[in-house]
């Protein structure tokens, strides 16, 4: 993988604080949306159990997941950088959840009342395939060594809040 591959994505991935979720509902897919952070190559998710998607998760923990550019007025929607994982949500163990707790709150720091919630938990992604999409007719297979080396790299040099990006 170039350099410039690794620097585009961890780009997204300091700008993009948002994920969107395919997961098995009763009836068919469904799409949701959910705050995230890096952690150990996994992505985390803090998701309450009262909501669908992670319902849908409990009874089948393989999912898609998305993360993109956000739009721009000035941009084709064909050419929006993204990343589209697939792969299976677990519980935090319990021997990492601190640390992965530290570093989900430095990503999404307004989380950190909910997780006095009794309904939320701290959920890990791990993942089985990775597709670098850099804009129209541009795609790289992204290997887990790949991966882990972009995002690994504590919380991406703390990200920024879209307003600075």
């Amino acid at each position: 993988m170039s350099n410039n591959v690794a620097l585009h994505i961890q780009q997204l991935l300091k700008k993009a604080r948002v994920c969107f979720l395919a997961t098995q509902g009763k009836h068919s897919i469904e799409s949701s949306m959910a705050p995230y952070a890096t952690h150990q190559g996994h992505i985390l998710l803090h998701l309450s159990s009262l909501a669908r998607h992670t319902q849908n998760i409990h009874h089948h923990p393989n999912i898609g997941l998305m993360i993109c550019s956000p739009e721009a007025a000035n941009e084709s929607p064909l050419a929006l950088p993204r990343l589209s994982f697939q792969g299976k949500v677990s519980a935090v163990p319990d021997e990492r959840l601190a640390a992965a707790k530290h570093v989900y709150l430095e990503t999404i720091p307004d989380a950190e009342p909910l997780f006095a919630f009794a309904d939320f938990k701290l959920l890990r992604m791990t993942s089985a395939h990775i597709q670098w999409i850099g804009g129209f007719g541009l795609t790289k297979k992204i290997s887990m060594q790949q991966w882990h080396n972009i995002s690994d790299r504590g919380t991406i040099e703390k990200r920024l809040p879209p307003s600075q990006s």
